[in-house]
């Protein structure tokens, strides 16, 4: 397009839901903290173009909203597609990467405790 800028609003071609095989809901809990780990390098197996996009960009550990920004695509349908893989064992999760329920109250009581003493 004539005059269109790089950060521009572009529509995929290809809906959500196409690419989650219609489901809307994933099999885990994933949020956009959870932290990724491949457990399969991309060359090595057979699986489709989004799961080995998805497997490359699991080379170390890396969260579910980093992963989407690199493949352009809403944490809720990477979301989808990272829970199949999970139960295909080509990913895992990170044990304790889901920062939603954060530190205990006694932690946060010794944080506080601490910078008192500062």
């Amino acid at each position: 397009m004539p005059g269109a800028r790089e950060d521009d609003y572009v529509d995929h071609p290809i809906r959500s839901y196409v690419r989650t095989g219609g489901r809307a809901r994933p099999t885990h809990r994933l949020t956009p903290a959870t932290l990724l780990i491949g457990h399969t390098d991309p060359a090595s197996t057979s699986v489709g173009r989004q799961e080995r996009e998805v497997l490359s960009q699991c080379l170390g550990v890396i969260s579910m909203a980093e992963i989407a920004v690199h493949l352009g695509q809403p944490v809720s349908v990477l979301a989808v597609i990272a829970s199949d893989m999970i139960d295909a064992g080509l990913i895992g999760v990170r044990p304790d990467s889901d920062t939603a329920t954060g530190p205990s109250r006694e932690t946060l009581q010794k944080v506080l405790h601490a910078l008192n003493h500062l």
